[in-house]
């Protein structure tokens, strides 16, 4: 919910939490909406517009991530969903009160970034979130055997 709202806004996350230097230099803003997508093309154009990165906010759409493993683009999303969740309410707070969001200093972002986006913070990150549901949600699938 929280990514389709801010994918309507037009930008990417302002680094106003160590969650959110995850994505720093490492998302993009996919600036096309072609309605329902049925064609291979616009995936190709999205892969293109990706690039290197591990996630995009696709323009009235939402997010999209993507990992080496299923874990880390799990967490990559789960994520990205709260960084959008507390990016609006800090933009909406910060508008109420007619003041400046506070960033993150720069000197800070890059002594911080490198860790908070490596692959293995996503992969570890997203394995208690496995675990939980391995618990609360039995297999559904029966064997074929």
């Amino acid at each position: 919910m929280y990514g389709r709202a801010f994918s309507c806004l037009g930008r990417t996350l302002d680094l106003i939490s160590q969650d959110c230097l995850a994505f720093h230099e490492d998302h993009v803003f996919f600036d096309v909406y072609n309605g329902s997508v049925l064609a291979t093309s616009e995936g190709e154009r999205i892969a293109e517009a990706l690039g290197p990165r591990k996630a995009a906010i696709l323009r009235n759409h939402g997010l999209l991530t993507c990992g080496e493993t299923v874990e880390s683009a799990t967490w990559w999303f789960i994520s990205l969903e709260h960084c959008c969740q507390a990016q609006l309410a800090v933009d909406a707070a910060a508008f109420a009160r007619g003041i400046e969001t506070l960033k993150i200093d720069p000197a800070e972002v890059a002594r911080t970034a490198k860790r908070a986006r490596a692959e293995k913070a996503g992969y570890f990150s997203a394995l208690p979130t496995f675990q939980v549901m391995e618990v609360t949600e039995p297999p559904k699938l029966k064997s074929l055997t």
